[in-house]
């Protein structure tokens, strides 16, 4: 192989084989720990906003409300009859009767069966009406405690003193803060 001149770049390094940039391969002890600590650190406290139950259950409460406000002015305009919203501390309800309790045969009944969850089941009783109870953990307020929808789905006061002024119920989880109103004019919810 004389005569062949070898670039510096291709010729074998020194040093056991190894070429300089070889060594400086990796990540030492101390960086892998140290990022191990900071992940746990940042997902320590990512977890705890991650995992509040309040914020869930006031998402799940607003949604839930909504539906069956719309559930409600729907089975008002099939049904060609008054629907009664019942907004109690405790729960949401849909009525065929301006009356307290609503009792069997003017409950509404659900599509399917309510949540059943533990609030459901304490304020509600029966499973088959279109009932939902109010998670402990969470705080509701409305304007208005019952109001109905007429057979065109329009809204109407409770009783029909005077005109129907919209409703507005505020949902409060954690630091989570829902709003669901109803339009006067169209029953809109939303």
């Amino acid at each position: 192989m004389a005569g062949l001149d070898i670039p510096p770049h291709v010729a074998p390094s020194r040093g056991h084989g190894r070429g300089r940039a070889d060594r400086h391969r990796g990540f030492t002890a101390v960086e892998l720990i140290l990022v191990i600590v900071l992940v746990g650190i940042v997902s320590a406290v990512a977890m705890t906003r991650f995992f509040d139950r309040q914020v869930y259950d006031a998402e799940t409460a607003t949604e839930q409300l909504r539906s069956i406000l719309r559930y409600g002015q729907k089975i008002a305009i099939a049904q060609n009859r008054n629907v009664f919203v019942r907004l109690a501390p405790n729960r949401i309800a849909l009525c065929f009767a301006d009356q307290e309790p609503c009792a069997a045969p003017n409950q509404v009944r659900a599509p399917v069966e309510n949540s059943w969850s533990d609030a459901t089941r304490a304020a509600c009783g029966a499973r088959t009406w279109m009932c939902e109870g109010r998670p402990a953990n969470i705080t509701g307020n409305a304007n208005m405690t019952v109001m109905g929808f007429d057979a065109l789905g329009q809204p109407f006061n409770v009783p029909q003193a005077n005109q129907f002024s919209g409703l507005t119920v505020t949902i409060v989880g954690g630091d989570t803060t829902r709003t669901v109103r109803v339009d006067a004019e169209t029953g809109y919810v939303f």
